[in-house]
């Protein structure tokens, strides 16, 4: 028994042995030593990637890509999903890149085919029905009088040619009448003198009628009327009863309505698809399905400085004056270039300042590559652009994940498009307070959430006209800040799109380079977020776009300043604790993100400017 139990214990060592041996010789480690895992330490090289991060997987956002994470999470600045950074390979040059396919999945990289063919563009057109101006007519005092009887006592009346509008008493029309009268009794002797009393009852407009009448009776008329010399509505009434009326006043005005104006507000951008004799379509707000036409009789010469827009004027006949003057109506006209030109889709274009540029997929390379190359942009037709200069027919253009590709090159120091000096060694990241280096040894910072690298101070360049649009932007940022406050959904799209409105409007030709350039890259950004809300719905994601425009227009207004007090505010329960910000005038908090809840919720993190 003895011996059997030897046996059996030395054979379960050798066992136990062999096991070991295999555990150890496969590479595991000890339990009982330090796991390199736990023991590595994650830092950020010069360009904010991670060198050390478990599996080596660097995280970025793809509106942000200074945002650098060696873990996957959401984006500080506008709460996108990181994703990886793309594989980038040494292409050799600083005008291309290389990816992965692996790589191009994950940023859904797409590309479309340049064509070549004639621009089409669908012009939307707001307006207004207005007087024809050619159908107004004054009705004035010819002589001196006070007005006896009113026939037409209220604006807007109908009146017909020859119809009598009102009365009047005048000593010096009575003096006249009995000049015509004593001449009648000699018109013999002096038929001159008749002539003459009549001619000048004519040109006080007293009609032939009246005139005989009173010839017929024999009598002075104590009052005369006084008629419409044509058809059409009352616009203007100037008298009352009893009014006494200079020689030339203007009593009434008569417009004749059978024939109106429409007149469209059209954006200097889109003047150069508009001709006079080009053919639209309207429709009115107060029934829009049914639609009219007119045509283009006249576009204004001069563009409004306040609204960069001009005039657009069609003749419209009205009969039944169901058209009637300020209806507002929306116009469309469809209209085609006369020459074929290289398109591209809108969204492969990224643009800056006076340059823009496309990424161009290089045709047969092994693996894909992309060129950055700079193009001379030609109009807006659509959802296309032309491109006047730098790309041929057939040739694949990046239209989905260029700001992707784009930041991989401006990270890497190769042409993007805000680095057009490559190989300088100085890459102009853009960014807004979460892309700087950190040391991972630093004592923690209860207050690091809220600082902010700060931006260029350009406010000595940047001239007043531009200091005042600037402001414009921000005082309609605040109406969209007070309709998230109200949770008033339309109203809040309204304020927006009036945002987008003013942004691609406004003008920064005076401003110096720097300027321009540093405004064209906060524009461009806040026009891309504003652009997203075209496809969601709901308060909650004009919220989530609120807080990135924020961010965005705090770092302009930093840069090139505005009139007047601007506060940062920040709530930190916002969106499930993940926290948000807001910019205004008053140090109150009015918080737009948990309005029914919270309203009082936030802190003043910083005065932007006095």
């Amino acid at each position: 028994m003895t011996s059997r139990t030897h046996i059996f214990g030395a054979g379960l060592l050798l066992v136990l042995g062999l096991v070991l041996g295999l555990w150890l010789g496969s590479g595991s480690e000890s339990p009982l030593e330090d796991s390199p895992e736990q023991d590595a330490h994650v830092h950020n090289d010069h360009n904010g990637t991670a060198e050390a991060n478990g599996n080596g997987t660097t995280w970025t956002c793809s509106m942000h890509p200074a945002v650098r994470s060696d873990e996957p999470g959401s984006c500080p600045i506008c709460g996108m999903d990181l994703i990886p950074a793309a594989e980038l390979e040494d292409s050799g040059d600083e005008v291309t890149m290389v990816m992965t396919e692996a790589a191009m999945a994950l940023a859904n990289v797409q590309t479309t085919p340049v064509r070549v063919e004639a621009p089409t563009r669908e012009v939307q057109l707001p307006g207004r029905v207005a007087v024809d101006e050619r159908g107004i007519t004054t009705v004035t005092a010819h002589f001196e009088g006070r007005i006896r009887d009113l026939y037409v006592d209220f604006t807007g009346a109908p009146i017909r040619a020859g119809e009598a509008m009102a009365t009047i008493y005048s000593p010096e029309l009575i003096s006249t009448q009995r000049e015509l009268l004593q001449a009648l009794k000699h018109e013999e002797r002096s038929p001159s003198a008749v002539e003459s009393a009549r001619r000048k009852l004519q040109l006080w407009e007293l009609s032939n009628e009246e005139i005989q009448r009173i010839e017929a009776s024999g009598e002075v008329q104590e009052r005369v009327n006084l008629t419409s010399p044509v058809s059409g509505i009352v616009l203007d009434r100037n008298v009352s009863r009893e009014a006494y009326v200079q020689e030339g006043s203007v009593l009434f005005e008569v417009a004749d309505l059978s024939t109106v104006w429409v007149i469209f507000e059209a954006y200097e951008e889109d003047l150069e698809w508009l001709r006079e004799g080009q053919s639209l379509e309207f429709t009115m707000r107060s029934n829009p399905g049914n639609n009219r036409e007119a045509t283009i009789t006249y576009i204004d010469p001069v563009v409004n400085p306040n609204t960069r827009t001009a005039r657009v004027r069609a003749e419209v006949s009205n009969p039944g004056g169901r058209l009637k003057p300020e209806m507002l109506v929306h116009g469309t006209v469809s209209a085609a270039d006369d020459d074929a030109k290289h398109l591209v889709p809108a969204s492969a274009v990224l643009w800056t300042g006076p340059r823009s540029i496309l990424y161009v997929r290089v045709p047969d390379a092994d693996t894909p590559r992309f060129e950055a190359r700079e193009v001379t942009l030609g109009h807006r037709a659509g959802d296309q652009y032309v491109i006047e200069d730098g790309v041929e027919e057939g040739e694949e253009v990046v239209t989905h994940g260029a700001f992707r590709i784009d930041a991989e090159m401006q990270l890497a120091d190769r042409l993007a498009m805000m680095n057009k000096e490559p190989g300088s060694g100085a890459v102009p990241v853009h960014d807004h307070g979460n892309g700087n280096d950190h040391d991972e040894h630093a004592e923690p910072d209860d207050h690091a959430e809220h600082e902010f690298a700060r931006p260029s101070d350009l406010t000595d360049e940047t001239p007043e006209a531009f200091r005042a649009q600037l402001t414009a932007i921000y005082e309609t940022y605040q109406q969209v800040h007070a309709a998230l406050v109200a949770s008033d959904e339309s109203v809040a799209r309204e304020a927006l799109s009036t945002l987008d409105d003013e942004l691609a409007a406004f003008d920064a030709a005076d401003a110096p380079s720097e300027v321009r350039d540093a405004w064209a890259h906060d524009r461009h950004e806040m026009r891309t977020h504003l652009e997203h809300l075209d496809h969601l719905d709901g308060l909650e994601h004009i919220r989530h776009e609120f807080n990135t425009l924020s961010k965005v227009l705090a770092y302009s207004i930093e840069q090139f300043g505005v009139e007047g007090p601007v506060y940062r505010q920040f709530c930190p329960m916002a969106f499930d604790g993940d926290g948000a910000y807001w910019l205004s005038r008053e140090e109150e908090i009015t918080n737009p993100y948990l309005p029914e809840d919270m309203l009082r919720c936030g802190d003043v993190i910083e005065q932007l400017h006095e």
